[in-house]
């Protein structure tokens, strides 16, 4: 059973996704790179590799460690907020890293993570999953993901053209439906 969120959020994604791309001037369905929204947001953003505001070890055990699930982590001060991501991640994966940690700051989630008494971090699996949701939307909102229904476009097609992998495109045309919308597009001009 799928996260339960609250009325109205999936149509706010939505709405976060096409306004983001007006202020980009891009199309609702192109695609959008999360690196010029953070920038757009004032939202610095710095890979593991060769950061100076992290020890040499830490990023040497990244470097040395590609599948470690590590993505990304927001550092803030109340107003001031920048990202830093593993850079030893594919570029796909670290566009929907980008894309999750932008959602977590345009949700304007509490980014003052607590730590348990066992020094693991403390999870809240709402802002997660609204993270989650909104990150996949801000990349490939409904508009999208029709268009790349109707247009038949190939794996390959996706992977270059929205930079995203394989699996966050079948996880979107499951959780919005879009095989089913493309179908009565296609309906509605196959009538006319």
């Amino acid at each position: 059973m799928g996260h339960k969120f609250k009325h109205g959020f999936k149509a706010e994604a939505e709405r976060y996704a096409e306004e983001f791309r007006a202020e980009l001037d891009l199309r609702p369905d192109a695609p959008l790179c999360p690196r010029k929204l953070a920038e757009h947001l004032g939202v610095p953003v710095f890979g593991i590799r060769n950061n100076p505001k992290l020890p040499s070890e830490v990023t040497n055990h990244w470097a040395n460690h590609p599948d470690d699930p590590f993505s990304g982590l927001i550092i803030s001060d109340g107003s001031y907020k920048e990202i830093h991501h593993n850079v030893f991640h594919h570029p796909r994966r670290q566009n929907s890293d980008l894309a999750h940690e932008l959602a977590h700051i345009i949700m304007g989630h509490d980014l003052e993570t607590p730590i348990k008494d066992n020094g693991e971090r403390a999870y809240d699996r709402n802002t997660e999953e609204e993270a989650k949701w909104l990150g996949g939307t801000l990349l490939l909102p409904k508009k999208a993901t029709v268009k790349m229904v109707l247009d038949s476009f190939s794996r390959e097609m996706v992977e270059e053209i929205y930079q995203v992998s394989w699996q966050m495109y079948q996880y979107r045309l499951q959780v919005t439906d879009t095989v089913r919308a493309a179908k009565n597009i296609r309906r509605k001009y196959a009538a006319e």
